[in-house]
This record gives C-alpha cells, sequence and structure tokens, in this order.
C-alpha cells in the first residue's frame, strides 16, 4: 500500500461520461504516480454539516501528464458538492488508501466484470492489465445503456454488454454473460453492488470457478479510511470481519463470508 498524502489538488476537467455519473479530472502528479487500480482518496468536501471526508476509488491515471480522475454518482451532499466542482476549483485529497486489485498472473486472461457504477474503478485496472500482455474481456452491465460507461473508455478489450432492459446486449444481469469456456484459465476482477457480487458468487459455483481466482472491490461505508472507526466491517470467511478500508477494498472473495454480508450501501 502506498504512503497516504494529503494535499490540494486543482480540477482540470468535469464531465458527464454516462447517465447521471459525474467525472472529475484533477491535477496532481504525485497522486497519479501513487494510486494503484482498486485505491481510494477520501475527499474532503465543503457541504454544510458534512464533516467526514468521501471515499471515491480511482478511476484512471495519467502520469506522464501528473493526472488523476474519479467518477461518482451523485446520492447526497457530499456527492453534490464535488459534482458542483469546475475547472479551477481545489480539491483536497488524502491518499491513496487500502489495497487495491493484484494483476499479476502471466498471460493468463482477465475477465473484468462491472455492475451499474462499478465500472468506476475498472479503466485505470484495464490499463495495468493490458500493460503487463494480459488479454481482456470486460462484461459490463447497467439498468439502461445509457448508463454504461463508453466502449471508447475501454479501448482494445473484448467488450460485452448487459442491460435489465435490453437496450444494450444481453437482456439481464451482467453475470449472465458469464459461461464457462470464458472463465476456464481467467482471472476474475469484479466490483458493483453487493446483490450482483452474490450472483456472481453463486456463478463461481455452477461454473467450477475457485473463490480464490475472484478479486472483488467492495463496497461499503467509510468514515475514517485508516480502520479506526470501524464503519466498514465485512464479515471474514471462518469468523470474525475484514475492514474494507483497509484489509481492501480489493480482496479474494474466498476471504469473504458471502452468508452474512449485507447490502448496506451502493453506488
Amino acid at each position: 500500500m502506498s504512503l497516504a498524502v494529503q494535499a490540494k489538488s486543482t480540477v482540470l476537467e468535469r464531465s458527464t461520461p454516462m447517465a447521471g455519473a459525474v467525472e472529475l479530472v484533477l491535477e496532481d502528479a504525485e497522486a497519479a504516480a501513487a494510486a494503484k487500480p482498486g485505491q481510494f482518496f477520501q475527499i474532503a468536501v465543503g457541504a454544510p454539516h458534512a464533516i467526514l471526508r468521501r471515499p471515491y476509488s480511482v478511476a484512471w491515471t495519467d502520469q506522464r501528464q501528473g493526472r488523476i480522475g474519479f467518477i461518482f454518482n451523485v446520492v447526497g451532499v457530499g456527492s453534490a458538492w464535488l459534482a458542483s466542482r469546475h475547472a479551477g476549483d481545489e480539491v483536497d485529497l488524502l491518499g491513496p488508501l487500502g489495497q487495491g486489485f493484484t494483476v499479476e498472473g502471466g498471460a493468463r486472461p482477465a475477465v473484468c466484470v462491472a455492475g451499474g457504477l462499478g465500472v468506476a474503478t475498472f479503466p485505470a485496472l484495464v490499463d495495468e492489465l493490458q500493460a503487463i500482455g494480459r488479454p481482456v474481456t470486460f462484461l459490463q452491465g447497467a439498468r439502461i445503456a445509457a448508463r454504461l460507461l463508453p466502449a471508447t473508455r475501454l479501448p482494445r478489450v473484448d467488450l460485452r454488454l448487459a442491460t435489465d432492459d435490453g437496450s444494450a446486449g444481453l437482456r439481464g444481469s451482467v453475470v449472465d454473460l458469464l459461461t464457462p469456456a470464458l472463465v476456464s484459465d481467467a482471472d476474475i476482477f469484479a466490483c458493483g453492488p453487493t446483490p450482483m457480487l452474490r450472483r456472481l458468487i453463486d456463478a463461481a459455483e455452477r461454473l467450477e470457478l475457485q473463490l480464490a481466482r475472484i478479486q472483488v472491490a467492495l463496497e461499503t461505508p467509510m468514515g475514517c479510511g485508516f480502520g479506526t472507526c470501524l464503519g466498514c466491517v465485512a464479515p471474514r470467511r471462518g469468523g470474525g470481519y475484514l475492514l474494507t478500508c483497509t484489509d481492501g477494498p480489493c480482496v479474494r472473495a474466498d476471504r469473504i463470508d458471502w452468508e452474512r454480508i449485507g447490502d448496506a450501501f451502493h453506488g
């Protein structure tokens, strides 16, 4: 895990990459160099009565230009304040924090499974997987086509889509795109709402896929980001709990007790 630092970063661009989401591009060479796919930053927000920082996963980095991107939904006063930032505004970052994805695996294929806004953590991961020569199949699901991250943001992948209403790709869950041939010799990287992740775990048994070959990025509430407040616990297989902010957010699926995990937060 990289050493966390606090710094004021300047907003360079604000855009809406898909319906319901906002993307902020920040200029911060140190953050861009330090962040790994799957890690997050605690971002200070200036909304009234918003005392705690808000956790946002790294969407992508550009180390050459010293840029870092975040993609998020507006779900409360904190994210609404952040979404109202524009070019030239300053944002206070603390991070990077947590455990990112483990990408080593030789030339073994990688299958990324993104549900809803879970796609926000994947552009950086795809870049790193491709940089070390791993072929990537990308499965993306959303409620409607307008909420899918555009294909141009995920170049050189085998992209397969699913939507709840059938407006793009398969009608159904993104997990329905998994097939025995696709996962037979692949590692799985997944992020999305907890119900989607549970469905993925159920599918793993049907597909005879070992949970140790699945890495999930958990979406849970986080208060401090350092393992102090204990607000982000996830049940650990064998008893006890993991802390999403320090043991995760990215963990092997076989470390989690999926029977006990709750759907406390997603989006």
